[in-house]
Order: structure tokens, then sequence, then C-alpha cells
């Protein structure tokens, strides 16, 4: 096995483990009582969180194994789910569509905050809002990533 082969079944795997921390997440979201109180308000705040993290842990791995690293600057996380839209000619097709960019856009931007605020002023409606829209976009993500993979590791099968 060449090291570049390496290379690739490693990142499958990386990837392969970090999709199955996010199917717990869907899990964790779904048995998340919808009270409003502080508490709970954090904890589901939390989860949305963690989803974003997620995600951009797998853009993370792809951007330094396969685009010759990560982009610079303040703005690197919004360029990084950017960057993922986008086919970059002879490395790779898009990672995801932009309709789905767009909508863990919303999801970056809820961590940003969820980041810089104290958990009593997460506003409700924004945190179930985006708890309603988490099922599908996990479901649009793990379809898409699974796609990338196989994309990525086609030469590989035997």
């Amino acid at each position: 096995m060449s090291p570049e082969e390496a290379v690739l079944r490693r990142l499958r795997a990386e990837i392969e483990n970090e999709l199955g921390r996010l199917a717990q997440l869907r899990v964790d979201a779904a048995g998340a009582p919808r009270t409003i109180d502080s508490y709970s308000v954090r904890a589901r705040g939390s989860i949305l969180h963690d989803l974003y993290t997620g995600v951009e842990h797998v853009f993370t791995r792809m951007a330094e194994e396969l685009d010759g690293g990560l982009p610079r600057g303040d703005a690197w996380h919004s360029q990084l789910l950017r960057s993922m839209t986008l086919e970059i000619s002879g490395v790779r097709p898009r990672v995801v569509t932009p309709d789905l960019g767009g909508r863990l856009c919303d999801f970056l931007g809820f961590r940003h905050l969820f980041r810089t605020i104290y958990g009593d002023e997460l506003d409700i409606e924004r945190v179930s809002l985006l708890e309603a829209r988490l099922p599908e976009t996990l479901d649009d993500f793990e379809t898409q990533i699974r796609a990338f993979l196989d994309w990525m590791t086609e030469p590989l099968q035997d």
C-alpha cells in the first residue's frame, strides 16, 4: 500500500468515526426535553454547538489532507465551509452542495453565538428552529459526505 493510499484510508476511518459521533447527537437531540427552563435550553444549545463542531472536524481533516491546509485569518471557519461547497479543479469535487452549505452556515453562526454569550441569553425560538432542522441537515450531510468518501476511495477498491 502506498503512503497516499494509507492517508486516504486513515482519513476515511477518521471521518466515519466522526459520522458515528454525529449520529449519537441525533439520538441526544431527539431525547432532549423540550422545556424552556434555562438548564434545558442550555443543554439543547450544547447539542447544536456540537453538531457544527463535528461537521467542522470533518471539513478540517479534508482540508488538511486534500486541499493543502486550512484557510487563514479571522474568518477561516466561514471560508472553510464555503470552500467545501466548491469544486477544486484537479483536486476534488465539491464536498457538499451550496444548499447544504447554507444550512450549515446557520449552525456555524449559532455555534459562534453559543461560545460568546451566557447560556441564559440563548433565544429559545432560534434553538427550536435549528433543532427542527437538525435531522434533515444531518441526513443530507451524511449522504453527501459518504458520496464524497466513495469518490475519494474509489481508486482503492480492488
